[in-house]
Formats: C-alpha cells, sequence, structure tokens
C-alpha cells in the first residue's frame, strides 16, 4: 500500500535525510556535517580566487584546486563535529520518541495491507493510520530543526577557522588562483590539487587544541 501524502520524513541535516519507508517511518542515518552552498560563500570570504599580476607577468600564475568539501570531511574538526551530530541526533530522536512512534505506523499499516478494504473497519482502521503517520512526520520534522540549529553551531567555528588557514595556505604557497574543486572545476591533475595540503594545515593545530581543551574539560567536571 502506498504511503499517504505528506509521508517523506526528513531529518536533513547539510546532507542527509532520514526517509519514510515502505514499511512505514524512518530507519537510523549518518548524518554528514557538511552543508552545500557553504563552500562557495567561504572560498570568497577566504579571498580564494586570487590574482597576483606581477607573477603571471613573470611567469605565468600558479594555480591549484582543493576540495573544500573534503577538508572539512576529513580533518579533525570536521571528525569531531560529525560525531557530536550523530550523538545528538540519536538523543533528539530518543527523546521525541520517534521508534515507538514508527513501530506503532508500521503496525497499523500491516493491519491495514491484511484488511478487506469493503470492510466496515477498514476506513477506521486507514484514518488510524494516517494519524500515527502524521504524528511521526511531525516529530521527525521537530528533531530536524534542532538538529540544523545544532549543525550549525557545530559548523561555524569550522568554517571560520577555515578561511583563515586557507587565506594563509595561499599567501605561503604562492598560489595566485585557487579554485574550488566541487563548485567550478571540471576536471584537473592530481599535480594542482592541494586539498591534502589544506587539511593538514587546518589540523597542525589540533594536538595543542586538544591539550589545551582537556584541562578545561577537567576543571569544569570536578565543579
Amino acid at each position: 500500500m502506498a504511503e499517504p501524502d505528506g509521508a517523506n520524513v526528513s531529518l536533513a541535516g547539510l546532507l542527509s535525510t532520514l526517509p519514510a519507508h515502505e514499511a512505514g517511518g524512518p530507519s537510523s542515518q549518518e548524518y554528514q556535517i557538511m552543508r552545500h552552498g557553504f563552500l562557495a560563500a567561504a572560498l570568497v570570504a577566504a579571498g580564494l580566487f586570487v590574482f597576483s599580476s606581477a607573477q603571471a607577468a613573470s611567469a605565468g600564475p600558479k594555480i591549484a584546486v582543493v576540495d573544500v568539501q573534503a577538508v572539512i570531511t576529513n580533518s579533525h574538526r570536521g571528525q569531531e563535529a560529525k560525531a557530536a551530530l550523530q550523538s545528538a541526533a540519536a538523543q533528539y530522536q530518543t527523546q521525541a520518541g520517534l521508534d515507538d512512534k514508527r513501530k506503532k505506523a508500521m503496525a497499523l499499516k500491516d493491519q491495514l495491507d491484511k484488511a478487506d478494504t469493503k470492510s466496515a473497519s477498514y476506513k477506521k482502521l486507514l484514518a488510524q493510520y494516517q494519524d500515527a503517520y502524521g504524528e511521526l512526520q511531525q516529530g521527525a520534522n521537530e528533531v530536524q530543526q534542532i538538529l540544523q540549529k545544532r549543525q550549525q553551531e557545530l559548523l561555524t567555528p569550522i568554517e571560520q577557522e577555515l578561511q583563515t588557514v586557507i587565506a594563509q595556505y595561499v599567501k605561503d604557497n604562492g598560489i595566485d588562483i585557487l579554485l574550488n574543486k566541487g563548485a567550478s572545476v571540471i576536471s584537473t591533475t592530481d599535480a594542482y590539487d592541494v586539498t591534502t595540503g589544506v587539511t593538514e594545515a587546518l589540523d597542525k593545530d589540533w594536538a595543542q587544541l586538544q591539550k589545551t581543551q582537556a584541562p578545561a574539560a577537567s576543571t569544569k567536571s570536578g565543579h
């Protein structure tokens, strides 16, 4: 049996959804921490499209390509944010009782599939199923809104730090034109790809950052 109208229940983060299944509800999903659309804005803000006329006149511009999404996804900051978002998703789904609501909708759908469409109870059973699925969808939408807010909180400091890191990387490596691989480059060779270097630059202070955060966390837990 087809789902009622509006059955696509989503818990979209930047890149993930919690889809409604034929069985009647969403299943657990990993939540990626990257947003489409951030990349282009970050590139412009970081001054990535830099052109040095002096160097270009003597030897031609030095061009490089970076996969900004891969930088964040593979960086320590990105991995930490992803884990935090996944933890929050599990917590909020439990608090909202989504699993129980999904099971209720599935049970009603199973009954509905087996019921005689001409029976007196069919219309009542159909209404019960639609109500149950509506409750599931409403709960999932509420969790989605919470997760989107949490995702923004996690991404903002990473975006800010990455803009600073890339601007410095461009300067240190004498790059005249740096293109975002995911936004405007159709094809490139590995010789022009600086994604690994930028990721390493973003992670450069990670070990020291963990050392400074650990005492603060211990002090906070001791109070």
